[in-house]
């Protein structure tokens, strides 16, 4: 910023007092103000503005005329006199009644034996719906009094998740980077008769696996479901798009896997996004003051290399540390894995001449070995109930007052 101070009137930004205007804010004189506030200020917006809430948490819309809702919406990035932004905002509408209508206000689900609030409707009013207008939307979120109120709330913030996601380059891309980075673990993957897959390494390395997974694609409505339990609530928050999960035999053995990847260069270390990394399956401290005892031990000759070799096929020193479980507070805490999420460079084509831009494309990666893998198949990690929780966390923060008695 300029130390150089502002000397006189011709200089002040646009906006700022001068002259007569600034002796009568000194005199104490009221100033016509040009918003609807008046001099009342909009805290709860500026809150979710300074100290990191989310948009979608707001209880207040200050849009109050039509002029403003206009002003908003291409502030936002439509123009509504196009017929294509008109036509794309209306298909988000729809999308975002349907949603509502078969995921949180269904009775396909026993919301009751889950312990949530039946709501009495199982359609949204048709006098919010009918025009299918953002616009009439964002004057009716305004409202606080209105009955309505909250049916518009709750379009308007599964409207801006879609906006998100459909405006995603993860989004748009997704099948393409889902092709470049399974083909990279297809390198190294062997399967094998018995249903196993071996993992092959360099000079020789290679480990069984119990099972290999991948995921090549996660549905818009996953994807959506997600966004909203997520206080970011912006699509390249999504980072299993594309994922694969490795089981080895033993907890110890996940360690190997990741190396193997390692070493084949499948991932790059410094491709991890270290904030994103979690490890429930093993101490890895205590493995490794292991392992280096055992190694200097072979070194001495006190140890066979068939020892040496054999030291991750078993469990009886591997005990995760006692900690928090996840930074996903919808995951169970008997979920064990090391999970890693990498990035992947991405070179698309766009555009008639071709051009090539490129993004860093994430995926996640988890490993866990076969008990762990059984358990959260048939226990209280099961992906079932993980998914039941992220709908009920989802369907909580879009309805909020609709679900109160």
């Amino acid at each position: 910023m300029s130390d150089t101070f502002l000397t006189d009137d011709s200089q002040l930004p646009s906006g700022l007092l001068t002259g007569t205007e600034a002796e009568l804010a000194l005199t104490g004189y009221e100033l016509s103000l040009p918003d609807p506030f008046g001099i009342e200020m909009p805290w709860e917006v500026l809150g979710a503005m300074i100290q990191g809430r989310s948009s979608i948490d707001l209880t207040a819309m200050p849009v109050y005329t039509e002029e403003e809702a206009r002003e908003f919406v291409a502030s936002y990035g439509f123009d509504l006199d196009l017929p294509e932004d008109q036509a794309e905002m209306e298909a988000y509408f729809i999308e975002a009644v349907h949603f509502i209508e078969h995921r949180f206000l269904t009775r396909s689900v026993d919301w009751e034996a889950l312990g949530e609030p039946v709501i009495p409707l199982e359609k949204i009013p048709l006098s919010v719906t009918a025009n299918r207008n953002v616009l009439d939307l964002l004057l009716l979120a305004s409202q606080p009094n209105h009955p309505n109120r909250p049916w518009a709330c709750a379009l308007l913030k599964v409207i801006h998740t879609l906006v998100y996601i459909q405006n995603s380059p993860l989004y748009k891309h997704h099948a393409q980077a889902s092709e470049a980075i399974l083909s990279r673990f297809r390198e190294v993957l062997l399967p094998q008769g018995d249903g196993t897959i071996l993992l092959k390494g360099r000079r020789a390395r290679q480990l069984r696996l119990y099972a290999f997974e991948a995921k090549h694609h996660k549905p818009r409505e996953s994807i959506l479901i997600k966004l909203l339990c997520k206080k970011e609530n912006v699509a390249e928050n999504v980072w299993d798009l594309v994922g694969v999960r490795l089981v080895t035999f033993r907890p110890a053995e996940a360690l190997l896997a990741v190396d193997i990847l390692r070493e084949q260069k499948v991932i790059l270390f410094p491709n991890v996004i270290p904030s994103r990394s979690r490890n429930m399956l093993v101490d890895f401290e205590h493995l490794q003051a292991l392992y280096e005892q055992a190694l200097s031990e072979y070194q001495q000759g006190q140890r066979s290399l068939q020892s040496l070799q054999d030291f991750f096929q078993t469990a009886d020193y591997v005990q995760p540390k006692e900690g928090p479980h996840n930074a996903n507070p919808l995951s169970s805490p008997q979920y064990r894995s090391l999970h890693i999420t990498c990035r992947h460079l991405l070179r698309v084509k766009s555009g008639a001449g071709h051009t090539e831009t490129r993004f860093a494309f994430p995926y996640e990666i988890q490993v866990l070995d076969k008990g762990s893998y059984l358990d959260s198949r048939i226990g209280d990690g099961a992906h079932a109930q993980y998914k039941q929780r992220q709908l009920i966390a989802a369907r909580r923060r879009v309805m909020g007052p609709l679900l109160k008695p």
